[in-house]
């Protein structure tokens, strides 16, 4: 954010203007205040743009579009003037630096934070779609990390520069590292080459670096247009997404519902896990404050006059005390409850009919027998129970105790198989067999929930997560008097 120079104006429209926050393709972008004091930010048209009669029709046109654009990730346009000497459009201001600023000066973004990002972005282009707007121009830069989540800011106004002066120059619109194959074969463009942008905003965020490379103009085309993307150093998950993003053809990207979805499910299990309004806070509250119109405009400065870390130092305010176990994780521990359950049921079925054979052939019940019985049916049910809390604490060796106890019930299913065609006709022992046939199968299932991959991203978090012992965190470690840590030194 600069002051405003001599040469720029004091008002525009009903606005009064305040700093400059930057300058576009489009133009100036002015940090300006409506008559009762709400912040927007407003864009001026560049000179030689507002004297191209082309442009003024385009530019009126995706003004037009882009008041039907409403969502929680979008920064809503609230006011234009296309006929204006200078056309102007004034959007709803969002403090908080851009994705690009962040990268430039803290790098790649940790993989929880990526899936929430990529998440929200992804919902603001549905709302852009859902408009019959295409952005055409989503890039880092056009990305602001507000105090709420990230907002998508500039959709549509690619399409209206494409009518200007620049293009006939022979300058092409946009950034060549986020523009889709067919963008840049000048084939009809989809909302998919936003899709395409998406995954190549996302690999930058989390690799720091476009999937692309940079260099001359004509060579990124090349490879954007011929070769695969360079993700190298990506997490598998992330990786997977980003390179169904960014298929060559619009027909095998993913649709944005499925993204989101995607994203959410994965976003709580990723290293570093938080949530999404934790991770802008920092960047959100101080500039919010700047926001409001002061006597004289201080500097736009993140809380303490840093700008948000990755990781971050201490455990921001509402960061979630353990992960939400998947679905997998949850049908495994239903499912082992419900094998105790089969293994005391099991007993009784064993025990009755043993007790009335130990009466008819002795006229005695045997003590050692029941008791062998008995209590060979607790250990098992207690060893289903032990798993079971286990694997609810996320134990990350549950999965291998599971395959070992599981070989152990497979030899306790032979023998059962064995008695069952030794004693054919018995009722007691075909009970005892289909008690031991069912434990068996909960067994398998409850196994085969373990070892779905998101239980074992689940298992990973948790440990991950553990290992940032509370107490190396500041407001956990020191003493409330200012004394030493209690903690590591």
């Amino acid at each position: 954010m600069q002051p405003l120079s001599d040469e720029d104006p004091v008002q525009i429209g009903q606005y009064r203007l305040r700093s400059r926050l930057g300058a576009g393709g489009m133009g100036q972008v002015y940090l300006a205040f409506t008559p009762a004091g709400r912040p927007v930010a407003l864009k001026v048209v560049r000179p030689e743009l507002s004297h191209d009669q082309e442009f003024r029709a385009r530019f009126h046109q995706e003004i037009q579009a882009a008041r039907r654009v409403r969502g929680l990730y979008t920064a809503e346009l609230v006011d234009a003037d296309p006929e204006a000497d200078a056309p102007w459009l004034a959007t709803a201001y969002v403090p908080g630096p851009s994705l690009q600023q962040v990268l430039d000066t803290h790098g790649p973004m940790p993989e929880a934070e990526a899936f929430r990002l990529i998440a929200g972005v992804a919902e603001a282009l549905a709302a852009i779609h859902a408009a019959n707007v295409v952005h055409r121009d989503l890039k880092p830069s056009n990305v602001v990390l507000g105090p709420d989540g990230p907002r998508v800011i500039d959709f549509g106004i690619a399409r209206a520069l494409e009518a200007g002066a620049l293009t006939r120059t022979g300058m092409a619109m946009g950034t060549p590292q986020f523009m889709a194959p067919e963008q840049l074969l000048d084939q009809p463009v989809t909302p998919m080459i936003d899709v395409f942008a998406l995954g190549s905003l996302a690999a930058s965020a989390v690799l720091g670096r476009p999937p692309f490379g940079g260099g001359h103009p004509a060579a990124v085309y090349y490879r954007v247009v011929h070769e695969p993307p360079d993700l190298n150093g990506c997490p598998p998950q992330l990786r997977a997404l980003i390179e169904r993003c960014l298929a060559k053809q619009p027909a095998d990207r993913p649709q944005l519902d499925w993204i989101i979805r995607f994203c959410l499910e994965r976003a709580d299990m990723a290293t570093g896990s938080m949530p999404a309004q934790a991770f802008y806070q920092t960047a959100g509250t101080a500039a919010s404050r700047q926001a409001t119109p002061p006597p004289s405009p201080p500097p736009l400065t993140m809380a303490g006059g840093v700008a948000p870390r990755f990781p971050p130092e201490s455990p921001p305010a509402g960061t979630p005390s353990r992960l939400v176990p998947p679905p997998p994780i949850v049908k495994a521990v239903r499912l082992i409850y419900l094998g105790s359950q089969i293994t005391l049921g099991s007993v009784v079925v064993a025990v009755v009919p043993l007790t009335r054979t130990e009466l008819q052939t002795h006229g005695a019940v045997s003590g050692a027998s029941i008791a062998g019985t008995v209590l060979t049916g607790l250990v098992s049910a207690g060893l289903w129970l032990w798993m079971a809390k286990r694997v609810k604490r996320g134990w990350g060796k549950a999965t291998a105790a599971a395959i070992v106890l599981f070989a152990v019930k497979c030899l306790f299913l032979l023998k059962a198989v064995s008695a069952f065609y030794g004693d054919a006709g018995s009722i007691s022992h075909d009970l005892s067999f289909l008690f031991e046939v069912a434990e068996w199968g909960v067994g398998l299932l409850a196994l085969l929930a373990l070892r779905d991959l998101r239980s074992s991203a689940y298992f990973a978090a948790l440990n991950r997560a553990r290992s940032l012992t509370a107490p190396e965190w500041p407001n956990r470690t020191t003493a409330p008097t200012g004394g030493p840590r209690h903690g590591k030194t």
